[in-house]
């Protein structure tokens, strides 16, 4: 038992990297093996990594990827089991951690450099858009196997691909490539393989240059809106307006516009 939760605490710790590779990004790598696989700690170990990184106010975006030929095929299927227990620890933990995701000051662009399957894909679609390479795919196949796309699967797909699509995906277990996942709606870019984790790092160097003041309320407005609906939107939208535009970045972009300069935001 105690070599066991030895082994669980060796791969809580190793399974998440972290770099930084330009100002205000963070890339969060899921290095767990085989294949970005989802055990209990690596999600434990992503939840962390997110609740360090929150409380660092110089990251504005953050990616999310995976290595090799995946970004996350999801859970471990030979970790299943039928207790009650299990089954419920397991939603708890895919749920938290993607609600924790959406709900992060930061944006978060996944960056789905291979197979995103299952749990994986559910935790792209959490993220607040998603690019990937040409060789990508995606899919739910849960029902292949009695099981189905929950930790809020169910709920994230028909939001970006309407219910039609989400139930045949859900429904039939498909997997789809790049191209059908961006006329689905499921992606917002397809970029070459080579070169690809730069392709992303342009547009998130891009968003973490503004700021972050304002890439957080857009989110939390968007979000919530979506969420809860258009009066709740507004309502949010309006205080966070004010809020914003009583700021020091605000100043600052206006300022850097009359001016003709780019505009050096520090918040």
């Amino acid at each position: 038992m105690v070599q066991n939760k030895q082994a669980e605490l060796t791969e809580e710790s190793s399974s998440i990297v972290v770099s930084r590779p330009c100002d205000g990004v963070a890339v969060i790598t899921i290095a767990s093996e085989p294949l970005g696989v989802l055990r209990h700690s690596v999600k434990r170990a992503l939840m962390s990594t997110l609740s360090e990184l929150e409380k660092d106010e110089s990251i504005r975006c953050a990616v999310l990827t995976g290595t090799g030929k995946a970004f996350s095929v999801g859970s471990d299927i030979n970790d299943f089991s039928q207790e009650v227990g299990w089954l419920l620890e397991n939603d708890y933990w895919e749920s938290t951690l993607n609600q924790m995701i959406e709900d992060t000051r930061f944006p978060i662009i996944a960056a789905c450099n291979g197979h995103a399957l299952g749990g994986g894909a559910v935790l792209a679609l959490a993220c607040d858009f998603r690019a990937a390479s040409e060789n990508a795919k995606f899919g739910f196949p849960e029902v292949k196997v009695g099981a189905f796309a929950s930790g809020s699967g169910t709920q994230r797909l028909p939001k970006l691909v309407g219910r039609g699509r989400a139930m045949d995906l859900l429904l039939t277990g498909r997997v789809i490539d790049a191209p059908e996942a961006l006329q689905y709606g499921l992606i917002e870019y397809i970029f070459p393989q080579e070169g690809f984790l730069d392709q992303v790092l342009s547009i998130a160097s891009t968003i973490a240059s503004y700021s972050g003041l304002v890439t957080a309320a857009t989110k939390k407005c968007v979000n919530v809106g979506v969420n809860e609906g258009l009066h709740a939107g507004l309502a949010l939208e309006s205080d966070l307006r004010v809020k914003t535009g009583r700021g020091p970045d605000s100043i600052e972009g206006r300022s850097a516009f009359l001016e003709k300069r780019t505009p050096k935001f520090n918040q």
